[in-house]
């Protein structure tokens, strides 16, 4: 049948049309059902057959990696360049893209008319019928049926349901080649377990209830090797493990059977010398051709100094957390136990000075402003160690943020400065995200005081902006500065690192390390590009909110 013929659809006598239809069914049912071709093979077949059926000009089968659209089989006119293999971005073809990201079949006879924004400006799709594919629970591609000009007559209901049921044929043989592979990654992976030093292998042989294992794979469960070899019930190697775990891998093993899926379980077992040993069993369930569980091969290995290592892990973080609580506890204490003789300090100096002012000399005022201004910084510095000691500990739950409002109160509060400097902050729309509101103040707070601070002689120039994707969002602050020489870039982020003297910036060289410390609390990362002389634009990313 020459392509021109097979794109006219089927015959207009009803007769002929319900005749043609049933051998296109007896078409599709003998390709699916057939044990001579391959998985690609039959693809191409469904691909002609179906094609042919709907009168289209176009078919294909193509799977989704990433941003790409990938062309796995293909039925199209000859002088045409596209071939299996193929790779063009998911953009390229909107109405793909449609199908995958809504998991529904789209139909449409004339794209223009019916959808403009599905319209492609590179390959002209003027028609289209496609499918969803799932491997599992995932969108795997689709089926595509399509043309270069719009049909005069819509496609009809026993076009889609075609479509619909080749699509869910390859829906279960995508399941059963996933499904292959993971017998085949199990294997390997078994294979490879020996080679590193396993245990070893065993192989239960379900129907006769004969569980075959080597020596050193019976000895670690207590069972005569001798026996083992020959074969033993499963419940004599059951019966070793360790009671408490014993029902949960006996489950485990049960799921597997009824499932198929991989099994995968850890445990401890007594071994021939009354000592409890940690395993790691990995192993597998194969069936005859009628679905019944046959055999089930697998490998052991011995994972007990791990497991020390782990509890070991485990204790030193235990003592870690302990030793943290106690430091903040101190860090609290010591906080207030400071403030409130720096408070006395500063007090008396400036009653000091209303007092005694008409008969100190210049000297004695410098002196008196000199402390008054050291207390006032050692009781920052105080106040921002004590919020970088609790940033962990003493955060709030995590909610949906709008870091506009968030914006909005940190320049409230930083009023004065702003007007002080007659600075021009400018915020551009910001996103919602996951976090901590009020650590989100103090992070920004710390990066726009810190534009403020380093603005150089010129009235300060603040952009926020935000860049976003489907991973999340980088928040970007960027002011017109003094810059940061590159080899200080990662070093401004350490506690008490600081660049620039008293006597020309003020500051505690903590609160670029207390904005780190709120950024990692939130999954995210901040870091900055400058150029001294240009300025600096610090970045701030998060994961986006999920709602």
């Amino acid at each position: 049948m020459s392509r021109e013929d097979s794109a006219s659809g089927p015959p207009d006598d009803p007769v002929a049309e319900l005749e043609y239809r049933q051998r296109t069914l007896q078409e599709v049912s003998d390709i699916i059902s057939g044990t001579d071709q391959s998985f690609n093979e039959q693809i191409d077949a469904l691909l002609e057959v179906v094609r042919e059926a709907i009168g289209t000009d176009y078919a294909t089968f193509s799977y989704v990696e990433g941003d790409s659209y990938v062309f796995e089989a293909v039925d199209v006119p000859t002088d045409v360049n596209l071939h299996a293999g193929k790779i063009v971005p998911l953009d390229e073809l909107p109405n793909c893209k449609h199908v995958v990201e809504t998991e529904q079949t789209l139909v449409l006879r004339d794209v223009e008319e019916e959808a403009p924004e599905l319209a492609d400006p590179t390959w002209g799709i003027a028609c289209y019928i496609g499918s969803p594919v799932f491997a599992g629970n995932e969108v795997y591609g689709t089926f595509c049926f399509y043309g270069m000009e719009s049909r005069a007559e819509e496609f009809s209901d026993w076009d889609k349901t075609l479509v619909e049921l080749v699509s869910n044929r390859v829906n279960s043989q995508l399941a059963q080649r996933e499904r292959e592979q993971t017998l085949r990654d199990a294997k390997l992976q078994m294979e490879a377990a020996v080679e590193a030093g396993a245990v070893g292998t065993w192989e239960w042989r379900i129907p006769e209830d004969r569980f075959i294992a080597g020596p050193s794979f019976a000895e670690t469960f207590g069972v005569d090797p001798k026996a083992a070899s020959e074969g033993v019930s499963l419940n004599q190697f059951v019966s070793s493990i360790h009671k408490d775990d014993r029902d949960r891998v006996q489950r485990r093993i049960d799921e597997a059977i009824e499932s198929g899926e991989v099994y995968e379980e850890e445990y401890r077992v007594w071994n021939e010398n009354d000592e409890l040993r940690w395993v790691l069993a990995r192993g597998h369930v194969e069936y005859d051709d009628d679905g019944n569980p046959q055999t089930f091969p697998g490998a052991l290995i011995d994972i007990t100094d791990r497991k020390h290592a782990e509890q070991q892990l485990e204790s030193l973080n235990s003592r870690l957390k302990k030793s943290n609580k106690r430091l903040e506890q101190f860090a609290y204490a010591a906080s207030h136990d400071l403030q409130e003789p720096l408070r006395m300090v500063s007090s008396y100096l400036r009653l000091l000075e209303n007092r005694y002012g008409d008969t100190l000399d210049e000297d004695a005022h410098e002196f008196l402003d000199f402390a008054v201004n050291g207390a006032d910084r050692m009781r920052n510095m105080i106040d921002e160690l004590l919020a970088y000691s609790r940033v962990e500990s003493h955060g709030s739950r995590f909610r949906p943020v709008n870091l506009n409002d968030v914006l909005a109160d940190v320049q409230t509060d930083l009023q004065r400065q702003i007007a002080e400097k007659t600075a021009e902050i400018t915020v551009e729309n910001l996103p919602q995200v996951e976090g901590d509101a009020n650590q989100f103040r103090q992070l920004f707070r710390n990066l726009l005081e810190n534009s403020l601070e380093y603005s150089g002689d010129e009235p300060p120039r603040i952009h926020v902006s935000a860049d976003q994707d489907g991973n999340g969002v980088v928040i970007a602050v960027q002011d017109e500065g003094i810059g940061i020489e590159p080899d200080a870039q990662e070093r401004i982020f350490e506690e008490f690192e600081r660049l620039h003297s008293r006597e020309e910036h003020t500051g505690t060289g903590i609160g670029l390390a207390l904005c780190q410390r709120i950024v990692e609390r939130h999954d995210g990362e901040i870091w900055v590009e400058s150029e001294p002389g240009e300025g600096s634009t610090f970045f701030v990313s998060f994961p986006i909110s999920p709602i």
